[in-house]
């Protein structure tokens, strides 16, 4: 796996932005944003090994190879230097590329994530999917976990599309990376995240809970925080312009003036 390159999809000019997908995830889930943050930045979204237009690739079963699979991907792309987002289980792989590779992380966005892959709170627990998994198989398991990033559930106007792309899974990399999450703790890191990060939740997310965010945003030393009222876990779904906005604004804004962050840090 770790010879061979990811998928990528690629748009616009600037500072490089790598867009990171989560679990049952994929690159096109990134369209919008491709288009968007494109108009000021040269965005790239791999396709994670076993996923997406990567599925024919093993799936590592650590955080740390996923992460080790897409600092490969911009090394052979010549990207020494980016901006990094990750979203869900992307939100542990970018937090250990900037463990990995600290110097080539200019500013990191936290989206939907958290420091603990165990996932307290969770709307069912690691285990308890992979029962599933192989109860129901890939196709159905995919439909029916990508159906909780909604607010609406499968009533969402995005979850056929998203239940589609979740199946893109292969079975291998499906049960891979249900071990990976749980097998991964990045508390010990936060404290060495030096880079101006951004935290992104919205205060429906059935995967990630509060206390999680929480611990993101209080330990990570210069951490500002964006909580979206009425929304889940694929906010950038379901109220795209406000995501792009608070993106865009985070990393193209001056390095000496950090968002407001509210009471109590």
């Amino acid at each position: 796996m770790a010879s061979e390159v990811l998928h990528v999809a690629r748009a616009g000019k600037g500072e490089p932005l790598v867009l990171v997908h989560g679990y049952l995830g994929g690159s096109s889930q990134w369209a919008a944003e491709l288009q968007a943050l494109g108009q000021q930045l040269d965005v790239i979204a791999p396709d994670l090994p076993g996923f997406g237009k990567s599925r024919h690739l093993t799936s590592p079963d650590r955080i740390e190879g996923y992460a080790s699979a897409v600092l490969q991907a911009l090394d052979h792309l010549g990207v020494q230097r980016f901006h990094l987002l990750g979203h869900s289980m992307g939100g542990m792989i970018v937090q250990e590329m900037v463990r990995l590779a600290p110097t080539r992380v200019d500013r990191l966005v936290l989206y939907g994530t958290g420091p603990l892959g165990l996932l307290p709170g969770r709307f069912e627990t690691m285990a308890r999917s992979r029962e599933r998994l192989a109860e129901d198989g890939v196709d159905a398991t995919a439909r029916r976990i990508s159906a909780t990033w909604l607010l609406h559930r499968e009533q969402s106007p995005h979850a056929a599309a998203l239940g589609d792309l979740a199946a893109q899974a292969s079975a291998q990399a499906a049960e891979a990376g249900l071990w990976a999450m749980e097998r991964w703790d990045g508390r010990p890191n936060l404290p060495h995240i030096t880079q101006p990060t951004l935290i992104v939740w919205g205060d429906h997310d059935r995967s990630y809970q509060w206390p999680q965010v929480e611990q993101l945003w209080r330990q990570i030393p210069n951490a500002s925080l964006a909580v979206l009222p009425h929304c889940s876990h694929a906010l950038h779904l379901e109220y795209p312009e406000l995501f792009h906005r608070l993106v865009a604004d985070f990393l193209l804004g001056p390095a000496n003036q950090p968002m407001q962050t509210g009471p109590g840090r």
